[in-house]
């Protein structure tokens, strides 16, 4: 959805032109016309009602004051029309967009779990997080001390085992955010993030990542806009996905949409991701203090204890830039430098699968259920999460954040028991029910030759158009 409630209020409390509030509706994408003009007569409300505050602040509170009396009652009819046509807003533009795609992994979840009771036996704690971020850190130490002797070796060894633990660090840090249930969660993530030049630890313990779960695919997914977007489009493509109309790239930018262009641009982002994280938080941090000083609290945490690692390794390593180089490049290529398989995840978990049109170009890499979809609730023949059905070997090596789809219905079933899913509710996971990717190599393949957008993500594009045409439908009712 749109804007909700608690950001109307926020724009209100700090008090932010009326520029910068207008800016935020159109970003935020209302699908409903009649939802975007209620959240506009509710700004304006609250806008009345802090210059109403004000007023009433100056005066005597001690004086029966007429004055006092009616900038009172005036202040109250500001706060009660602010709440109500705010609430309405949301009403509206909720109705416009249901089902959302969090809403279509709940009623997966309630139907798996009505047919499958057994499955909530899955839910309790695990220690086999704890036991892999204190493996990973040795084994890094290890590699990095015994192993990286020369730039090539770090190289060699980045791409290989590197990669790997780069990768399982952030699928434990992805687990751990999950499941807090003991107080080692966060010690544990911190210190297998700091093995990495990412900030794993605060991108999914500060909170956004809980904001993904609850609204994958509409406007308030911060990880859409803030991390995703990287490898739906490359930038040479403007976003049209909410019909914001920008204009066109530099044709000397279109060399970038080709294979070529495409494997430079996974690696650019691979490397500088750690900076982008970094100017885009502070950024946010100095327009929204409120909003951002935990994220950034956690951020500068990690920092220093990623320094105080790696300079312990250089301290007892005499080839000290390649221990360095070959912590980054580990991290790199976890996140798709040269197109390395772990770009995979990145690229197959929000894929939106659909038999309704050929406009995903990444459409010859997934494969359509055997079967059939009858086991699970209609998204209008979406499916907006996927899970990769090949090498078992390739699940182990990956912590299984390649079962997405068995995640987002089951959030809190530690990664070690996520196959258990599959064995015990077959009709809702196997390839035979559900659309899934068969071949990382062919994903890959499929994303690099792929032009203009390469997928939607969490199928938003399809799902913002059905929401607006349901919109149109009831604006033409309403004015008929």
């Amino acid at each position: 959805m749109g804007v909700d409630l608690e950001e109307l209020r926020h724009a209100v409390d700090n008090n932010e032109p009326a520029a910068e509030v207008l800016e935020l509706t159109r970003r935020q994408h209302w699908c409903a016309p009649e939802a975007r003009f209620l959240a506009g007569r509710a700004l304006a409300a609250g806008h009345l009602l802090r210059a109403l505050d004000d007023d009433v602040a100056e005066m005597d509170k001690e004086n029966d004051d007429p004055a006092l009396v009616n900038a009172t009652r005036k202040r109250d009819a500001a706060l009660s029309a602010f709440e109500a046509t705010a609430q309405k807003a949301v009403t509206v533009e909720t109705e416009v967009r249901r089902p959302s795609v969090a809403e279509w992994h709940a009623r997966r979840r309630k139907a798996i779990l009505e047919k499958h009771p057994e499955i909530a036996e899955l839910f309790k704690p695990s220690w086999a997080s704890f036991v892999a971020c204190v493996g990973l850190v040795l084994l890094q130490a290890f590699v990095a001390l015994c192993l990286v002797h020369s730039m090539s070796s770090a190289f060699v060894y980045a791409a290989t085992v590197g990669a790997t633990a780069a990768f399982g660090s952030q699928a434990l840090n992805h687990e751990l955010s999950h499941d807090r249930r003991t107080s080692l969660a966060a010690p544990c993530a911190l210190l297998a993030s700091a093995t990495t030049t990412f900030p794993w630890f605060s991108y999914y313990f500060a909170g956004g990542h809980e904001r993904h779960h609850l609204h994958v695919g509409t406007p308030r997914d911060a990880d859409a806009d803030a991390l995703f977007w990287l490898w739906e489009r490359q930038p040479v493509h403007e976003a049209d996905i909410y019909g914001i109309k920008k204009p066109k790239p530099s044709p000397r930018l279109l060399w970038l949409d080709s294979i070529v262009g495409g494997l430079l641009w996974a690696s650019t982002v691979a490397l500088l991701l750690p900076i982008a994280y970094a100017y885009a938080l502070l950024r946010c941090l100095v327009r929204d203090w409120d909003a951002n000083w935990r994220e950034t609290l956690f951020w500068l945490s990690e920092s220093f204890a990623s320094y105080l690692v790696m300079r312990t390794l250089v301290k007892y390593s005499n080839h000290g830039f390649a221990v360095v180089l070959y912590l980054a490049l580990s991290s790199a290529f976890s996140v798709g430098f040269l197109c390395h398989p772990c770009i995979g995840f990145w690229l197959m978990q929000h894929a939106c699968a659909t038999d309704l049109d050929n406009e995903s170009r990444i459409k010859p890499a997934l494969s359509k259920p055997l079967v059939g979809r009858t086991n699970t609730p209609s998204l209008g023949r979406l499916q907006p999460t996927l899970s990769y059905c090949g090498s078992t070997m390739w699940h182990w090596l990956t912590f299984q954040e390649l079962r997405h789809l068995e995640h987002h219905d089951f959030p809190w079933v530690p990664w070690v028991r996520l196959p258990e899913l599959e064995r015990i509710a077959p009709e809702f996971y196997s390839p035979n029910h559900v659309y899934h990717v068969p071949s990382i190599r062919r994903l890959c393949g499929a994303w690099l030759g792929a032009t203009d957008e390469k997928f939607d993500f969490a199928c938003r594009k399809r799902l913002v158009g059905r929401a607006r045409a349901r919109a149109a439908a009831s604006t033409a009712r309403y004015d008929a």
